[in-house]
């Protein structure tokens, strides 16, 4: 007689890795483009500052 075990399949989790995947290949390259929007508006107010 086998004991019930309780544990994620093989399956289950390259289904959930897989996800976490997609989800972080979606929106890394939108945090990078983010962050380096707010460098260049950053840059781009002390440089018109320093002209002023």
């Amino acid at each position: 007689m086998m004991k019930d075990k309780k544990a994620f399949t093989l399956a289950e989790l390259m289904i959930t890795i897989g996800i976490v995947g997609v989800v972080a290949a979606i929106t890394i390259p939108l945090l990078i483009q983010n962050s380096n929007y707010k460098k260049f508006t950053t840059q781009f107010r002390k440089s018109l500052s320093t002209l002023n």
